[in-house]
């Protein structure tokens, strides 16, 4: 009986962690994640305008087109893809968790 329970203990967890990323992303320093590899082109208003923002195009994450316009999912495909000739990818420099973490970040911009 104990080996059962035992069992799906840890299979529960297995399967959460396999999962859901973004439930463990609540655990990590969203905000010190953007300041240390998104201000640089984001700006800490998150408008891109920022010398290297504003030549590369970096996108302004306080407008509503922006905010409506795109899932989370997208967000998070978006930085660990990055853009061709604009962001680079954080995929590898990054986890999927710090990736999910960023979320709330610049969704807040939006409001």
């Amino acid at each position: 009986m104990f080996r059962r329970i035992l069992v799906i203990v840890f299979l529960q967890a297995a399967i959460g962690y396999c999962v859901l990323p973004e439930t463990f992303a609540g655990d990590i320093d969203g905000q010190g994640l953007y300041t240390r590899y998104c201000v640089l082109c984001h700006g800490e208003d998150g408008t891109g305008q920022t010398d290297l923002g504003a030549g590369l195009g970096a996108r302004d994450f306080n407008e509503k087109a922006f905010q409506d316009g795109i899932t989370d999912e997208q967000i998070v495909e978006q930085i660990a893809k990055g853009t061709e000739d604009k962001m680079m990818p954080f995929e590898g420099k990054l986890t999927p968790e710090e990736m999910h973490a960023l979320v709330p970040i610049i969704r807040a911009f939006g409001k």
